[in-house]
């Protein structure tokens, strides 16, 4: 079978940007080790002088820049480029990632097609501040529900994409996206007392600033404990300094680290380190860091929006906390560091759970089966 994957994809695979370029990563390697089994990738990235291809181990990757004004132009020129590549792939099944250009370059080819939809744009619009890239997402908003209507099968990573989605009309698939294999094998005893690590862009949407407030409410309690920021400080240098500024004026500058992007081998040892993981979002859908985190046997403080209570389990394998409620934030830190023995315990068990969920050679099993029935649908329906 030849499938051709529509997404986000990182050139180099120890500079993985988010959680859809390490989804679309790990899966496009792990179907290749199924027999008979071709995989393409297509992908737009900015900045690319020129379109090229290469290989990725047994992946074949087609790199085109993102066009000009795509947006203005309701994505047009991205979808056009797209789908003339598939026309020289000749895949037996497409898979779009995401809920715009790529969905779309998929539902509105010739080809069998599935959508795995990732973020919910209608839901992260009101999470941006800056008032240019809010205009950006709100075209973005309406051209998700445009392309939604277009989708035949829908894969769904949370039950939450069918609760933000309720007039979704496409075959819905449940897979729940895949963990790199390494984070299973991080070490039980590594960990350092009163390491906090958070894995996320220096966003809004992702609640630093409110994260590292809560860590100031209870730094005197934990002189200790040091917070650890991992992920990408440029996007929005505003926010970033915001949050820096907050640090410092909880008198916990020295104690709040932005470490930046790491790879895949690296945060595995970061994982190792850390007591427990928190993430403050105001707005998710399936976190990876979320699957990497449990996988690695770390319990979790999440903020319980989007299809985060799907993943943790509250005082079994994390703790959740409402959204923008600092106090409540800082109590389950403090849960957390004055407890380690049920850091532990919760790590077990959350790793245990992982297993079951997340381990990518099953889902890309599960994938397989649903471009099958895809294909052949799509094969029985042009026949009558």
């Amino acid at each position: 079978m030849r499938v051709a994957i529509l997404g986000l994809y990182p050139p180099d695979p120890d500079h993985i940007a988010g959680g859809v370029e390490s989804v679309t990563y790990l899966l496009a390697h792990t179907l290749t080790t199924f027999p008979d089994v071709e995989v393409h990738i297509v992908t737009l990235r900015p900045g690319v002088p020129r379109p090229r291809e290469f290989n990725h181990g047994d992946v074949r990757v087609h790199l085109f820049p993102t066009p000009p004004k795509t947006r203005l132009l309701w994505h047009q020129p991205s979808v056009r480029l797209m789908r003339r590549a598939l026309t020289t792939i000749a895949p037996d099944v497409v898979h779009g990632h995401g809920s715009t250009l790529y969905a779309a370059a998929a539902a509105t080819s010739s080809y069998p097609h599935v959508v795995t939809v990732h973020g919910i744009v209608a839901r992260e619009a009101p999470t941006i501040w800056d008032w240019r890239a809010r205009l950006s997402i709100e075209v973005d908003r309406w051209f998700e529900r445009w392309t939604l209507t277009k989708v035949r099968d829908v894969i769904a990573i949370s039950p939450y994409v069918l609760e933000a989605y309720p007039w979704l009309r496409a075959r819905v698939h449940f897979i729940e996206n895949p963990v790199d294999p390494r984070y299973f094998d991080v070490p039980e005893n590594a960990v350092e007392p009163g390491t906090i690590l958070c894995v996320a862009r220096v966003i809004p949407r992702k609640g630093i600033h409110h994260l590292i407030r809560a860590f100031a409410r209870i730094a005197d309690r934990f002189p200790h404990a040091q917070l650890f920021i991992v992920g990408e400080t440029d996007p929005f240098p505003k926010y970033t300094a915001l949050c820096r500024d907050a640090a410092r004026a909880g008198g916990v500058g020295d104690r709040v680290h932005f470490v930046g992007p790491m790879s895949p081998a690296e945060l595995a040892k970061a994982y190792g380190r850390a007591q427990v993981v928190a993430l403050a979002s105001v707005q998710e859908t399936a976190p990876v860091v979320v699957a990497e985190a449990l996988a690695a046997g770390r319990p979790v403080i999440a903020t319980a929006v989007g299809g985060v209570p799907y993943m943790v389990r509250e005082g079994e394998t994390g703790w959740l906390v409402p959204p923008n409620d600092e106090g409540t934030l800082a109590d389950a830190l403090a849960s957390a560091l004055q407890d380690p023995e049920r850091c532990a315990e919760m790590g077990r068990a959350a790793r245990a759970e992982a297993r079951q969920r997340f381990h990518p050679r099953p889902l890309a099993k599960k994938h397989l089966d649903v471009y099958d029935m895809v294909r052949r649908d799509t094969l029985q329906g042009k026949a009558t």
